[in-house]
C-alpha cells in the first residue's frame, strides 16, 4: 500500500486472482477502494506485455488471474508461445506445466504438431515478484502459517534455462513509480513536489514490500506486525523507518 496525507494507493504483490475479485475481498474488509485505486503485480505483469509486444503468453495461475490477460490473443497449438508469465496458484504450478514452461523458454517441442521455432528471439519468463514465502491460510491437510511463495519456482526456471526473469511487481523501483504516478493522478496531486519521506509504502514483509524499490526512492517504509510478519522481520540490513502492531494502529497514528 502506498499513500500520502490521506490519499491512498492500494498496490499489492497477490497473483491469485484478478483486480474486480480482489476489490470485492477489500471491499467485504472495509476498505472501499475503486478499480483505479488499485495496482496489482498482475496488472504490471499485463501492462509491461503490452509495452513489450508480447502476444502469446502461457500462463501458469488461477483461472481468476487469467481473466486480467483475455484481451490477448489464446495461442493455438501450432503457434510459439512469446512469453511466460507465473502466478501463485498451487494446482498450477505442477510438474507438467513448469516443464511446458522450461520447454517454451528453451524452444524445445510442446506438442506433436508444435515445432520450435527458427527465430533467435527467444521467449521471455515474467514474474509478479520473487516472495520466497506467503501467510496461508488452513488447509485440510496443514494450519494456518507460512507457506511457499512464487519465488522458489521463478528461480527454478531461472536456474534451469540459464535466463533470469523479469521482475514487474513490489519491490522494484518500476512498481512503486507506477504506484506514485496513479496516486498523483487519481487525486491531482503533484508527486514531484513532495519532499523525501512524504510518501510512505505499508507492508508485512521488509523485503518484498520495504525493499530496494522503497528505499531507491526515498519512500517511508513501515512494517505491520501481521499477515506473515515474523519476530525476525525487523532484524534486517535496512530496517523499516516504523513498525505498527497493525495497520489501524498506523492510521490512528497518522490521523
Amino acid at each position: 500500500m502506498v499513500l500520502t496525507g490521506n490519499f491512498i494507493d492500494t498496490s499489492s504483490n497477490s497473483t491469485k486472482e484478478s483486480s474486480s475479485q480482489l476489490l470485492s475481498k477489500l471491499g467485504e474488509m472495509g476498505f472501499k477502494a475503486e478499480k483505479e485505486e488499485l495496482m496489482t503485480s498482475l496488472s504490471a505483469c499485463k501492462q509491461l506485455v503490452e509495452e513489450k509486444g508480447f502476444r502469446r503468453p502461457f500462463l501458469i495461475m488461477s483461472e481468476s488471474a487469467k481473466s486480467e490477460f483475455t484481451s490477448l490473443p489464446s495461442p493455438t497449438s501450432e503457434e510459439s508461445y512469446d512469453s511466460v508469465i507465473l502466478g501463485l496458484d498451487s494446482p498450477s504450478l505442477s510438474y507438467d506445466n513448469l516443464n511446458k514452461a522450461f520447454r517454451i523458454l528453451k524452444n524445445e517441442p510442446i506438442s506433436d504438431s508444435h515445432q520450435p521455432s527458427n527465430s533467435d528471439k527467444k521467449a521471455v519468463l515474467i514474474a509478479p515478484h520473487k516472495a520466497s514465502f506467503q501467510q496461508s491460510p488452513p488447509t485440510s491437510s496443514l494450519p494456518a502459517g507460512l507457506s511457499l511463495g512464487i519465488g522458489p519456482f521463478v528461480h527454478l526456471l531461472e536456474e534451469a534455462t540459464g535466463e533470469g526473469a523479469l521482475i514487474v511487481g513490489k519491490p522494484t523501483k518500476s512498481f512503486f513509480e507506477l504506484a506514485i504516478q496513479r496516486l498523483g493522478r487519481n487525486y491531482g496531486i503533484d508527486t514531484r513536489s513532495l519532499e523525501k519521506g512524504e510518501i510512505a509504502v505499508v507492508g508485512d514483509d521488509t523485503t518484498n514490500d520495504l525493499g530496494d524499490g522503497a528505499r531507491e526512492l526515498g519512500l517511508k517504509r513501515i512494517l505491520v506486525r501481521t499477515g506473515k510478519y515474523r519476530p525476525e522481520s525487523e532484524e534486517t540490513e535496512y530496517p523499516p523507518d516504523k513498525v505498527y502492531e497493525n495497520f489501524a494502529d498506523f492510521i490512528d497514528d497518522l490521523v
